[in-house]
């Protein structure tokens, strides 16, 4: 139940292990080697957040012991504010940032993907 922050929150905090990334669906061709560099931010980071252009992100994740009270309060979800509000709601963290990547949220990033055109 809840907002699409309500569940990313439980899962970051329900986690077994010392730290956990999320990423979107929408993003064909994510490597591992990208997912290693998440994980490899959380060593010395809190937090890191993958941007996407739109003003969202691809990816979250977090240090279990960074998961905090409020976390993803009040975010504007599929907005141009999306990152900054989830920001937000992470004052006092250590938050690395990966590279940017689009994800495919309309049928024209779709196309464009389809086409190779999309910076994946």
């Amino acid at each position: 139940g809840g907002d699409l922050g309500d569940r990313m929150a439980r899962v970051l905090a329900a986690t077994a292990y010392g730290a956990t990334v999320i990423v979107g669906s929408d993003i064909p061709g994510i490597t591992k080697t990208e997912i290693a560099a998440a994980f490899q931010a959380l060593r010395g980071h809190d937090a890191v957040v993958g941007p996407a252009p739109d003003g969202g992100y691809w990816l979250i994740g977090m240090r279990r012991e960074a998961v905090c009270r409020g976390l993803f309060a009040d975010v504007r979800w599929s907005t141009p504010h999306t990152l900054s509000d989830t920001l937000a709601t992470m004052p006092n963290l250590r938050v690395a940032r990966l590279q940017a990547r689009r994800d495919v949220d309309t049928i024209d990033d779709f196309k464009s993907w389809q086409r190779g055109k999309l910076n994946i």
